[in-house]
């Protein structure tokens, strides 16, 4: 009994020691990941991860903090209780290193990361990465091999080998995003080469068993989907190859099928473009997609109802490739990763017409390419 009261009170003084930066002086802090490497596509000139917070008045962005035990930490992903932060280690391929990593951070009060985790994996090029809302499972994508893994996660942020790793089909599969759904009960992976979406049931034991696919047409080319707010049946996906964004329903026998299609570019826009990610508002009303080439964030009217998209309008991001995007938990504000100009654009959010306005001069932020938000809710 002495021993348990102890752990228990060593527990506790751990916790209070680890809590998540909050809400200060009207700051929101923000994780960003980034390219340390230069690679084929991308030459990265980063150090690691990025701690910064945004004014939520002024829309200004400060950077707080950096680490650099990690390269090419392209993609991150926050525990809902903001105490673990997951990075991918996007590497592999190569005789000494054939897979990249997943490490694990605890969030320090000061935003600081302490790096308390790492595992294999089990493929190349692991590029997304995601929590469910308990932050006990840990979702990987690994874009190089188009294969997806599944973790668990103590409270401590450690990391457990990998549960499930599961091969997508196809010549060439390339595994570019993996979710829970929004009832936390299913998976879904997107694979930008066999133009797939693919679901999984997700075990009490975390691993992950098939369950369906749902193909969107030859050279699509899907990258990133996003659920609804408030319709769960309602699911958009950004193609990357063809430059559209789609929007698919589900049925009462649980089939998908894609209700609408627009193009992410204006109609009069001729040059090279590829979709990078896409976010609904908070509210519901308005979606948000990203073009790289037309260096854009196209914003659209949504009828959840019908199923249905209207564009109105193209806001230059003020800057190259913009990768990942974010919108604050309230939707006021929209931050925009601009990976090769090395900055991240501040835009204040129209709640009554979705429009975006840029504020201020971006930050200097070097190959920056996913932004992470501590929700200021929790």
């Amino acid at each position: 009994m002495v021993r348990l009261t102890f752990f228990l009170i060593a527990v506790a003084v751990f916790l209070s020691c680890t809590t998540s930066p909050s809400k200060k002086d009207n700051l929101l802090p923000f994780f960003v990941g980034t390219y340390t490497q230069k690679m084929g596509h991308v030459d990265g000139k980063a150090s690691g991860i990025y701690t910064c917070y945004l004014n939520l008045t002024s829309g200004e962005i400060t950077l707080s903090d950096s680490i650099t035990d990690i390269e090419n930490p392209s993609f991150l992903t926050v525990s809902s209780d903001g105490r673990v932060l997951c990075a991918v280690s996007e590497l592999g391929g190569t005789v000494d290193q054939p897979f990249g990593t997943v490490v694990s951070y605890l969030i320090q009060a000061n935003g600081h990361l302490k790096r308390v985790g790492e595992a294999s994996s089990m493929g190349i090029a692991p590029c997304h990465l995601s929590m469910d809302a308990t932050g006990r499972r840990l979702f990987l994508a690994n874009y190089g091999t188009g294969n997806v893994c599944s973790y668990s996660l103590s409270a401590f942020g450690k990391l457990s080998a990998p549960i499930s790793t599961i091969q997508h089909p196809g010549t060439s599969p390339w595994a570019h995003m993996i979710i829970p759904s929004p009832d936390g009960s299913t998976v879904w992976a997107v694979d930008k080469g066999v133009d797939s979406l693919f679901q999984y049931q997700l075990l009490e034991d975390g691993r992950l068993e098939p369950l369906q696919s749902v193909g969107l047409g030859k050279g699509k080319g899907p990258r990133h989907i996003a659920f609804h707010p408030s319709h769960p049946e309602l699911m958009a996906v950004i193609a990357e190859l063809s430059s559209e964004v789609l929007l698919l329903m589900r049925d009462s026998s649980q089939r998908w099928t894609i209700t609408d299609s627009v193009s992410s570019l204006p109609a009069e826009y001729m040059g090279d473009n590829s979709g990078a990610d896409i976010h609904f508002h908070p509210n519901g009303r308005f979606l948000y997609a990203s073009n790289r080439g037309h260096n854009s964030v196209v914003v659209l009217s949504v009828d959840p109802e019908q199923g249905k998209m209207q564009v109105e309008g193209h806001t230059p991001v003020e800057g190259t490739i913009p990768r990942n995007f974010a919108l604050t938990p309230d939707g006021q504000w929209l931050l925009v990763a601009n990976q090769n100009s090395g900055t991240i654009a501040s835009f204040r959010v129209d709640g009554a017409t979705g429009r975006l306005s840029l504020v201020g001069v971006p930050k200097a932020i070097p190959t920056p390419v996913c932004i992470q938000f501590l929700d200021i809710k929790k």
